[in-house]
């Protein structure tokens, strides 16, 4: 099989995904951006190519703070000239005395600052520490500090790189967070990623006002700052303590734009379980009352529980079974119900056991994986037999739903990078697209949707975060939904529905067929054991007769 040759980027690549990202921000948003940032816009496209490509280039990069001595790039000629643009827009800053000098000094390899600050032109200094040299990085940095230098003593040309800010902004609003950057651009460059043409304007935006974009940078600020302050095991005091508190009182109130609330929730439970392990279960259910995300309820009624407040955690854990967010907090309400039943000595109805079909098979240990050696045993029994885990039925959904996911809503597709709507696994996917999704069910169920296949071929390689095209063909589809009625597959279909994130796992690891019969293996090795979301779907396939098992595999030495 010929292989095809490796893609190759163009020379710069990074300046037309650059120019993309603030083309697409300024014609969605431009109505929402600040004056600063329209200026920044402008400012950069009247910049010379040079100079673009090295602010760019800086703006990728990790930190502020740069040498130039150390920016080598063959595209960016002469080099000096970019710099001097840069720094006449202000899109630079050079050697400012009152920057702060850990964070330059930190530029250096250690080499080079025991080159530049040698004893012959720091003798004091040296006198002081003999052993500098024997010191590690951090250690040297300490006692070059402790001689009050200054930015000339560097005697190097240091730049600042500003507007990083702007970027950010112009980031979250091109992919709706703030973990994506400029490298999501390379994969689509390399061909890697093809993505779904659909339809992304200032209808479809996520932000329709400016006090939104605002709110989001504070809050995403906010969460760093707790993280650096708390995000590491630190020793606990009570200073820590009234910090810890301070920083949960003075959190925003309940946001009316749902994004950002459920952001802010997100937030409320991370600081509240932090509490909680404190021993401070007062703030923490004050914390989790504020948010309705698991495992708030949950840990609501743990605390509850705790403080002996039985009857008010019995009808929270009873709300979590009647009305639950997704299928594990039902269980876990479930669980809890029980304990606090038994606990004010009421009647409760024990859950009822899991009823699989389990076989134990002795293979010969020739060194494959134990999902191989059990496909290859049924093989050999005539099964046709397919190794997908979760790509089967997720591919189903995606086939089943391609249009409906990818359909205009607002808020869902902000860039041409998204291989789903943004709220996929979000309560409001199917909020926003319930009629849609109602019909398409039914008309699965009634048998009156079998385009499977079309919509296989159409859409075959577009990304989808449903559809893994490596572990789907088009025979595997035909003969699993000639296998399945439309009642099962309108079971399936809708369990994911109910909770994409987490239903989407946990499926058999085989599915194979023989004379027109369907069955699904879940393969477990010696000391391997069933996950909660593994049962759960082994329990939906009971209750649909499907052919389903589990096999354990002992190894024959």
């Amino acid at each position: 099989m010929t292989q095809s040759p490796p893609a190759v980027l163009a020379t710069e690549y990074y300046r037309e995904n650059f120019e993309l990202l603030l083309d697409t921000v300024h014609q969605q948003y431009r109505d929402l951006l600040s004056q600063s940032e329209r200026h920044w816009v402008a400012t950069y496209h009247d910049l010379p190519v040079s100079a673009r490509l090295l602010y760019i280039r800086l703006l990728s990069r990790k930190g502020q703070f740069f040498r130039i001595s150390k920016l080598h790039y063959a595209e960016i000629s002469p080099m000096h000239l970019a710099v001097q643009a840069l720094d006449a827009c202000g899109f630079i800053t050079i050697n400012r005395a009152d920057w702060p000098m850990p964070e330059l000094l930190s530029l250096f390899t250690k080499p080079e600052l025991l080159s530049q600050y040698h004893a012959k032109a720091y003798p004091e200094l040296w006198a002081k520490n003999s052993a500098l040299k024997q010191a590690r990085k951090p250690e040297l940095i300490e006692a070059l500090l402790s001689a009050n230098l200054s930015m000339l003593s560097l005697q190097e040309t240091i730049v600042h790189v500003e507007h990083q800010a702007h970027l950010n902004t112009f980031l979250l609003l091109f992919f709706g967070n703030q973990h994506q950057d400029l490298s999501q651009f390379v994969l689509a460059d390399l061909g890697l990623h093809q993505f779904e043409c659909y339809q992304t304007d200032t209808s479809t935006r996520l932000f329709q006002q400016r006090h939104h974009i605002l709110q989001w940078l504070s809050l995403e600020a906010l969460a760093r700052q707790y993280e650096d302050s708390f995000g590491h095991k630190n020793s606990q005091n009570g200073r820590e303590n009234i910090t810890r508190e301070q920083f949960a009182r003075n959190l925003p109130k309940t946001l009316h734009w749902q994004p950002l609330e459920r952001r802010r929730q997100r937030l409320l439970n991370r600081i509240g379980r932090d509490l909680e392990r404190q021993g401070r279960d007062d703030l923490a259910l004050y914390l989790y009352r504020q948010s309705t995300l698991p495992p708030s309820r949950e840990r609501q009624v743990r605390i509850l529980d705790r403080l002996n407040r039985h009857q008010t955690a019995l009808a929270l854990s009873e709300t979590m079974q009647r009305l639950p967010y997704n299928e594990e907090e039902r269980e876990v309400g479930q669980r809890l119900n029980i304990k606090l039943r038994r606990t004010l000595a009421l009647p409760y109805e024990p859950p009822a056991k899991d009823c699989f079909t389990e076989d134990t098979l002795t293979l010969p240990a020739t060194g494959q994986r134990v999902e191989l050696a059990v496909a290859e045993h049924y093989q050999q029994q005539g099964w046709h037999v397919y190794y997908t885990e979760n790509a089967l039925l997720c591919g189903l959904f995606g086939l089943a739903f391609w249009d409906i996911i990818f359909a205009p809503v607002p808020g869902a597709f902000l860039n041409p990078f998204q291989r789903a709507p943004r709220d996929m696994y979000h309560s409001e996917f199917c909020e926003r697209r319930q009629p849609q999704l109602s019909a398409r069910l039914e008309a699965i169920r009634s048998a009156r949707w079998h385009d499977w296949l079309t919509v296989f071929e159409q859409k075959s390689g577009l990304s989808n975060d449903w559809v893994n095209w490596s572990l789907l063909s088009p025979d595997l589809i035909r003969q699993t939904v000639q296998c399945l009625t439309g009642e099962q597959l309108y079971a399936i279909l809708s369990r994911l529905l109910f909770d994409p994130r987490h239903n989407r796992s946990g499926q058999p690891d085989l599915v194979m067929f023989k004379q027109g019969n369907i069955k699904w293996v879940e393969v477990k090795g010696p000391g391997d054991t069933l996950q909660a979301n593994q049962k759960r779907w082994l329990r939906l396939f009971r209750q649909l007769d499907l052919d389903a098992s589990i096999n354990h595999v002992r190894w024959q030495m």
